[in-house]
């Protein structure tokens, strides 16, 4: 096949990713300033520079673009956070990357109350609540696969990863119960000692031994 015809076939393609990528900036920021109950798709699409139309042949719902958003977010933010810890050779400090870097997500001022508040949302709407659950068993079976292996070695016993590997599932919903308690009592967890917060409760959860 001539080049120029598999560049003309790959157009459409490349065409809709740019729409997509545009359409989850726009998501992101409206998100943040809104929240997700407030914002609307149509907002989205006019903040993106595009029609009503366009979004609705992307995202059939709001829930869609945001759980798109999310997978989006975490998996790219996730990459960068691998490999550091892929190419530290020295496997003692491996945890202290993916600590701090998962705190820092969860004590992100705007994502981090945007998530809990779709968590929230979710948790009466039975499909939307299992769509998120398959959203991230799905990223601890690709992206987080073999993590506790990575961060602690190969040492470990049968049982001390399968509590590892537990505990690194739950982590994410014990953080998001620090931020939302940081909303309520700030004088207790005040925002600039969230993130060291998040920490010691990671490394309370994930002693290796």
């Amino acid at each position: 096949m001539p080049r120029f015809s598999r560049v003309a076939k790959n157009r459409p393609q490349a065409r809709t990713l740019a729409t997509k990528a545009k359409l989850l900036d726009a998501a992101q920021a409206l998100f943040a300033e809104q929240g997700f109950e407030k914002t609307q798709l149509e907002e989205v699409a006019a903040r993106a520079g595009y029609s009503r139309g366009a979004i609705y042949a992307h995202y059939s719902s709001k829930e869609d673009l945001f759980l798109e958003l999310m997978e989006h977010r975490v998996h790219t933010k996730f990459a960068i956070v691998r490999g550091q810890i892929d190419n530290e050779p020295d496997i003692s400090k491996r945890p202290a990357i993916f600590k701090r870097w998962m705190a820092r997500q969860i004590c992100d001022p705007a994502w981090g109350t945007l998530t809990l508040e779709f968590k929230l949302y979710a948790i009466r709407r039975p499909r939307l609540r299992e769509k998120l659950l398959k959203l991230y068993e799905a990223f601890l079976k690709d992206a987080g696969k073999d993590l506790v292996e990575v961060l602690f070695g190969k040492g470990l016993s049968k049982a001390r990863r399968t509590l590892l590997d537990r505990r690194l599932a739950v982590m994410s919903g014990a953080l998001s119960g620090l931020v939302l308690e940081s909303h309520f009592r700030p004088s207790l967890l005040p925002p600039n000692h969230l993130q060291q917060l998040a920490e010691e409760l990671f490394e309370a959860l994930m002693q290796p031994n």
